[in-house]
C-alpha cells in the first residue's frame, strides 16, 4: 500500500525526545506532526479543534495528566482518532489498561526504532479506516432495513384499500348507469341534460382516481420487488396523465 502522509499529534513532556521523533517522522515519512508538551495541551490542541489529527502517539508517564488521564478523556468526548501509547519497560499493566480504554496499540519507549514506528502509524491508520468503513457500511444496511420495512408497510396499506376503492368506484359507476337516468326521466329536458353533464363528470372523475390509485400500486410493487424500470414508470406517468386529461 501507497505511504499516506498522516497528520499527528505527539504528546510527551520529553521535549528531546519529542523532537528526535517528530523530525524522523516528518523527514523518512513526510508526516505532518504536531507536538504537546503535556497531556493538558493535548487536551486544549483537541478541545480548540483547529486541526485533523489521523492519529495521536502519546507517552504514559506525565506529571499531572497521564496518557491514560488524556486517553479517558478522548473516550468520553467520543474522539475518534486513533491512539498509540508509547510506554516505559515494565508498564505492561498500563499498556493493557490502555487497550482497554481504546488505544489501537503501543510502544514501548526502549524498544523504539523509526521504521517500527511507522509499520505500527500505518497499520494503526488502516485499522481504524477499515473500521470506520465497517460501522458506515452497518449503518448503510440499516438504513436499507429500515427503508425496506416502511415501503413493506407502505405496500401492505395500499394492498388492503386499493380493492375496496376499487369496488367503491365501480359501484359508484354502476349506480350513475342505472339510476341516472331514472331520475333524469323525473326532470325537465334542459335539468336532465345539467344532470347528464354533472354524472359524466363524476365518471370521469372517478376514472381518473382509479387509474392514480393503481398506477401507484404498480409503483410501490415495483419499488419491494427491487426491478423498478425508468421505462415501466414513464409509461404508468403517461397513463395517469392521459386519464387525468380526459375531457
Amino acid at each position: 500500500m501507497d505511504q499516506q502522509n498522516l497528520n499527528i499529534l505527539l504528546v510527551d513532556d520529553d521535549e528531546f525526545f519529542a523532537d528526535i521523533v517528530a523530525n524522523q517522522l516528518q523527514d523518512e515519512f513526510r508526516h505532518k506532526v504536531t507536538i504537546a508538551r503535556s497531556g493538558r495541551d493535548a487536551k486544549q490542541v483537541l478541545e480548540n479543534g483547529n486541526a485533523h489529527f489521523d492519529i495521536i502517539l502519546t507517552d504514559y508517564y506525565m506529571p499531572e495528566f497521564t496518557g491514560i488521564d488524556l486517553l479517558e478523556w478522548i473516550h468520553g468526548k467520543n474522539i475518534e482518532t486513533p491512539v498509540v501509547m508509547l510506554t516505559a519497560a515494565g508498564s505492561d499493566v498500563v499498556a493493557v489498561e490502555a487497550m482497554k480504554l481504546g488505544a489501537y496499540d503501543y510502544i514501548r519507549k526502549e524498544q523504539l526504532d523509526l521504521q517500527h514506528l511507522g509499520v505500527v502509524i500505518n497499520a494503526t491508520h488502516e485499522r481504524h479506516q477499515f473500521r470506520v468503513t465497517k460501522i458506515l457500511e452497518e449503518e448503510r444496511l440499516r438504513e436499507i432495513g429500515l427503508n425496506k420495512l416502511a415501503t413493506d408497510k407502505v405496500r401492505d396499506v395500499l394492498n388492503a384499500i386499493t380493492p375496496n376503492l376499487n369496488s367503491a368506484l365501480a359501484n359508484i359507476n354502476g349506480e350513475i348507469e342505472t339510476k341516472g337516468e331514472e331520475l333524469c326521466k323525473q326532470l325537465s329536458p334542459q335539468q336532465a341534460e345539467q344532470l347528464r353533464d354533472l354524472l359524466k363528470e363524476i365518471q370521469r372523475e372517478a376514472v381518473s382516481l382509479e387509474t392514480s390509485v393503481r398506477g401507484l400500486l404498480g409503483l410501490y410493487r415495483m419499488l419491494y420487488a427491487h426491478h423498478a424500470e425508468v421505462q415501466e414508470i414513464d409509461r404508468l406517468k403517461r397513463e395517469i396523465e392521459e386519464k387525468v386529461a380526459l375531457e
